[in-house]
């Protein structure tokens, strides 16, 4: 067989590279024997994709967090969250309770907990409306959840495996006033409320205390003349002694009246 019989056939696309598209190896060396420059098309392509693998690498470890997922609110600690929650809830006198926890079904799990704190006057809904026993009956302090509308605001945070860092994310719009005419339906304002009441019942209980004794009586006690002084007590006297001589006395006088006694002359019977 001569060379001239001999032809080189184009080599074959791969089947993941468009119809359109030639081979890149090919046209390459093609061109380098051609002394003509490679596709042009082609080399952005394969730097976006690479720059598009650098942008992954460089994504923060699985399970940390988005910064686009709404929890924008980074703690250093549980501690640190708290201690931030309970100032927010002092500065606005409004009161936050949970409302739900569950953890992550992701495999790995992408977090540990998720825990969602509503609004205390927001109404939840699921559960059966509690029905009055008296309807007639007023209650002295009304209810504080807001019936129908509820309360959007909201804290939701997230606790991780490989970290103490917790994550937040606090809507803080209320549909309801905030400030001192809010301070009634928290647990504090309840609290100071049944305090007030305690002290004005025990004042109400106790008794008036006596007036206080004026000045010009004090005087006049003053101005008296002080009272004569006790005599001194005698020496006690002996009891023994003084019964003896009464006795003396008693005896020595039975003696007189039987000296100057007349008995009577004895009587003359008629058979005598």
């Amino acid at each position: 067989m001569s060379f001239q019989h001999f032809r080189l056939h184009p080599v074959a696309p791969p089947p993941h590279i468009p119809h359109g598209v030639g081979n890149p190896l090919a046209s390459s060396s093609l061109s380098d024997a051609f002394g003509q420059p490679p596709h042009s098309d082609l080399i952005p392509s394969t730097l976006q994709h690479h720059s598009h693998v650098q942008e992954e690498q460089k994504k923060a470890p699985y399970g940390s967090g988005d910064a686009d997922d709404g929890y924008t609110l980074v703690f250093e600690s549980m501690e640190a969250f708290q201690a931030w929650r309970l100032q927010e809830e002092a500065e606005k006198m409004v009161e936050f309770v949970k409302g739900d926890t569950h953890g992550s079904k992701a495999v790995p799990p992408r977090f540990k907990d998720h825990t969602k704190l509503v609004c205390a006057r927001h109404t939840r809904s699921g559960r059966k409306k509690y029905v009055k026993k008296f309807p007639d009956r007023v209650r002295k302090v009304p209810s504080r959840k807001l019936e129908g509308v509820g309360c959007p605001a909201s804290i939701s945070y997230k606790t991780y495996f490989h970290t103490e860092q917790v994550r937040a994310c606090y809507i803080s719009e209320h549909s309801h006033e905030i400030g001192p005419a809010n301070l009634p339906f928290t647990k504090r304002g309840r609290k100071a409320q049944a305090e007030l009441e305690s002290r004005n019942r025990t004042r109400v209980r106790s008794p008036v205390p006596p007036p206080p004794i004026p000045p010009t009586f004090q005087a006049a006690i003053s101005m008296l003349a002080p009272l004569p002084p006790l005599p001194p007590p005698q020496p006690p006297l002996d009891l023994s002694q003084e019964r003896w001589d009464r006795m003396g006395v008693l005896f020595g006088s039975v003696r007189q009246h039987a000296r100057s006694f007349e008995y009577p002359a004895p009587l003359e019977l008629p058979w005598d």
